[in-house]
């Protein structure tokens, strides 16, 4: 791994921007209100740190993590600044200001070992739980010196001046926070570490650490208060040291890769083999590609294309050669696309209209099956004679009327139900036909429905093989259809002379419906009930 040049100049503005903090803090010691003057120009570096950490890490939990803990430092300068500025000579406020400082100086080392042990940690891979028991002993820390006022385990103040006077003294439980503070900032540079050798090249990988051995040698130093001996006052508050460290330490991560960011792209564009460059806002070129040849020359063949970047603009060529021949590849496959469809199109067409004929083709060969029967007794009655007696031409009659009204039903069948409208129609049609015969007709219906066809085809069948057993000797002849609900009954009052009718077992039950026939004679005179029920028969 190497450090890119911007990589380079944010640690060297890093490390300035720590030297002026302290040089200025210096410089400015018992200047009018500029003793929290460190803690603001810290705070105002880390707002701009925290911003470009938005930018630019592209793990969104490290990110979040990450600003979380900015949250913790900016809130520790103020604290800072209401305690010894805004609230100056208050001790009380101030005792409880102190204290609370130690809210995000317990936060900041908890956030930065979850951001440690989550640094290149799968997403589905969750935490063990027993990391929880950091959280709740960080919080029961926190809670134990909000209340010291109360038991006095973390500051006692033998004096019985309550202030940080140099008379307090240090209980159990400020030994507690010390502990865990500095413990798990051990475990994060540990396992920082760890993961930075495992990632990292071996030129940079101690990069992490340096902020950590600053402020390793600082805090070690604090007791020996070498700042007052030179400069009377210290040149770094514990607060800006550790803010320093903490940013440092997070800043080398992200330089070296540990942290993964959108960083290094000026190395992959200047490797590019497009043709483009960047310039600044004067347009003058900040980078370019390998290919790029500054400044392009626009022709036939090569066209300039430009837009609008943040601090100035990019600028590429595109080969129009390459751009004309894919078009002209895009229309030749559209025509061809286009004709494809039109020849499917037409296909599709003929297929139909193919179906369609050979649909019509079976269902009127299968009419002409049905009514075949009919069709021989035509044949019959003919008989081959050059002329046919009166008689068998209205005989002839009434069986083409059934031949034509039969193949109709068919024809609607396909819709799955016929009416009674439409069986009435047809038996009309052939008891008109019927009286040329001389025999005299009736018929009559009562309500109206819809039935599955079978069923009603099969009421017309029964009508029909009656009126061509009997139409010899036929003389009287009355129909009545009665619909109701699922049933249909069909009534038949005839009189012929030696005319003898049974049902034999001949008509069976009907697919979806069952059929009853009741026969009653007297002498000349028959009575024929039909009933037919939707529901029943055979599967």
């Amino acid at each position: 791994m190497i450090l890119s040049k911007a990589s380079k100049q944010n640690i060297i503005l890093f490390a300035a921007a720590f030297l002026l903090c302290g040089f200025l803090r210096v410089l400015l010691y018992a200047k009018d209100f500029t003793f929290s003057f460190s803690s603001l120009f810290c705070g105002v570096l880390t707002i701009l740190w925290a911003i470009s950490v938005r930018k630019r890490v592209t793990d969104g939990r490290l990110r979040a993590l990450m600003l979380w803990i900015t949250v913790c430092l900016l809130l520790q300068f103020v604290l800072q600044i209401l305690r010894y500025e805004m609230f100056s000579g208050q001790v009380t406020a101030q005792r409880y200001l102190w204290y609370a400082m130690y809210l995000p100086m317990l936060a900041q080392p908890l956030l930065c070992f979850f951001l440690a042990v989550l640094i290149h940690r799968p997403k589905d891979k969750p935490l063990p739980r027993l990391y929880a028991l950091l959280i709740v002993l960080g919080v029961l820390l926190a809670l134990g010196f909000l209340t010291n006022d109360l038991h006095f385990f973390a500051k006692s103040f033998p004096s019985g001046v309550m202030d940080d006077n140099g008379q307090e003294k240090n209980g159990w439980l400020f030994s507690l926070v010390k502990l865990f503070i500095y413990g798990l900032y051990a475990l994060t540079y540990f396992v920082i570490l760890k993961k930075d050798f495992r990632f990292v090249g071996r030129k940079y990988r101690w990069l992490p650490l340096l902020p950590f051995l600053t402020g390793v040698i600082y805090f070690l130093l604090y007791p020996l208060d070498v700042g007052h001996h030179f400069f009377q006052t210290r040149i770094w508050n514990m607060g800006e040291m550790s803010a320093f460290c903490i940013i440092g330490t997070l800043e080398a991560c992200i330089q070296v890769g540990v942290i993964p960011a959108n960083m290094g792209y000026e190395t992959v564009f200047s490797a590019s083999f497009i043709p483009a460059v960047i310039l600044d806002q004067g347009g003058l070129p900040v980078y370019q590609t390998a290919a790029a040849d500054y400044p392009f020359a626009e022709c036939e063949d090569t066209k300039v294309m430009s837009h609008a970047i943040q601090g100035g603009s990019i600028r590429w060529t595109v080969d129009m050669k390459q751009v004309r021949g894919l078009n002209q590849q895009i229309e030749e496959a559209t025509a061809q696309i286009e004709a494809r469809n039109a020849y499917l199109a037409e296909e599709n067409r003929i297929r139909q209209e193919r179906a369609e004929l050979e649909t019509r083709n079976r269902m009127y060969d299968s009419i002409i099956r049905i009514v075949k029967p009919q069709f021989d007794q035509i044949d019959a009655l003919l008989g081959g004679a050059e002329s046919v007696p009166e008689k068998r031409i209205a005989q002839i009659a009434v069986i083409s009327a059934y031949i034509k009204r039969r193949g109709n039903m068919e024809l609607l069948a396909a819709a799955g139900t016929l009416t009674v409208v439409e069986l009435m129609s047809a038996v009309t049609e052939s008891l008109d036909y019927m009286r040329l015969c001389g025999v005299n007709t009736a018929i009559s219906s009562v309500g109206t429905g819809s039935y599955p066809a079978e069923m009603v085809i099969a009421a017309y069948e029964h009508i029909e093989a009656i009126v061509e057993e009997s139409l010899d000797t036929l003389s009287d002849f009355m129909v009545s259809v009665r619909s109701d609900k699922r049933k249909l009954i069909v009534r038949m009052m005839l009189k012929a002379d030696d005319f003898l009718y049974e049902s034999n077992g001949a008509w069976q039950n009907g697919e979806g419906f069952s059929r009853k026939v009741s026969i009653s004679k007297n002498k000349q005179d028959m009575l024929i009930v039909l009933t037919f029920t939707e529901g029943g028969g055979r599967k």
